[in-house]
């Protein structure tokens, strides 16, 4: 029999489309997620999803089809964690977040909790925390063409510990071509990845803007920051914009390049920096335009600083959505 049996290999798992929406296969995007097997795809019709909260715990891509999806909470998410709720490798492309409350005031639009996220044309807004992250050593978080604005508790006991996003110690975080700003009180981008790279992105409070850090990198890692727009507005919580090791506990071989940004200050402080580097490690500052600061105030802490330009009228910001064509 055992010989019969050894040419017969197994059938193969076809992946299957799945398709939400008014009049189709399902009508919630919980619904087609709670019944997804590895390999699948998920079409949403554009259109508004009000509390249609999941976990995903099967490798699938979300996909919206028409237009944008918004996912829109309306009052305590019962999971206590997030609207979308990431437990595996999942790609998502086209969604909006929006709303997210729970009771302990630390909700987001998505809680990762593992595995390797890709976010693209993804938009995340009035939430408590627009995307939090554990941590997972060989976790990654890719976001691509996508904004993140207004997340973050103004007032509460999280007031300045949501953030428009917080990734843990993963291994990678990769921000390109997107648009984070306006985060209520919190910063704009929060990171323990073991590396960072925010690249191509506007990073900006605005005039109204009350964000703390630009980027802040609580214990270090491998950070690259490169070709972006970031900007301190006139009510920023923090003089500092980019904060490198502050918390301590920094990761073994850290480093930090900081090259072909335009770095704008509008915050009226003369302890404002473009640049923190609490740790010992010589930071990479390049080849930067900075308007709002003198040289002295781009970087604090040890530093080779070279082909900095200093700019006398304050470059505009696009406010233009990051997938917009």
């Amino acid at each position: 029999m055992a010989a019969l049996l050894a040419g017969v290999s197994a059938t193969p798992v076809v992946a299957a489309v799945l398709t939400v929406g008014p009049g189709q296969q399902y009508t919630t995007i919980a619904g087609a997620i709670a019944t997804s097997q590895d390999g699948d795809t998920v079409n949403v019709l554009a259109g508004t999803y009000v509390n249609d909260f999941a976990e995903i715990r099967t490798k699938i891509a979300l996909i919206a089809v028409g237009g944008q999806v918004r996912m829109l909470a309306q009052g305590l998410i019962p999971n206590g964690k997030g609207i979308l709720v990431t437990d595996t490798d999942v790609t998502i492309t086209g969604f909006m977040f929006s709303g997210a409350r729970v009771a302990d005031a630390n909700g987001a639009g998505i809680r990762y909790q593992g595995g390797k996220l890709v976010l693209d044309r993804c938009y995340f807004l009035n939430n408590q925390n627009g995307l939090l992250g554990a941590a997972d050593p060989a976790g990654t978080i890719t976001v691509t063409n996508s904004e993140f604005a207004h997340n973050g508790a103004a007032s509460g006991s999280t007031a300045g510990y949501t953030h428009n996003i917080y990734v843990g110690a993963i291994a990678t975080f990769d921000a390109e071509n997107s648009y984070f700003h306006d985060a209520n009180v919190g910063h704009q981008i929060k990171s323990r990845a073991y590396t960072t790279i925010v690249n191509n992105s506007r990073v900006v409070d605005g005039p109204a803007g009350t964000g703390s850090y630009s980027i802040d990198l609580p214990n270090g890692g491998n950070v690259t920051i490169t070709n972006n727009q970031i900007e301190q507005g006139p009510r920023g919580g923090n003089p500092a914009m980019i904060a490198f090791g502050e918390e301590g506990g920094v990761y073994a071989g850290s480093t930090l390049v900081v090259q072909r940004n335009l770095i704008e200050n509008d915050l009226a402080s003369v302890s404002s920096r473009g640049v923190w580097n609490a740790t010992t490690i010589t930071a990479q500052i390049t080849d930067n335009a900075i308007y709002g600061l003198t040289s002295a105030q781009l970087v604090s802490g040890p530093a080779n600083v070279a082909g900095t330009v200093t700019v006398t009228k304050e470059p505009p910001i696009s406010t233009r959505h990051p997938w917009a064509k």
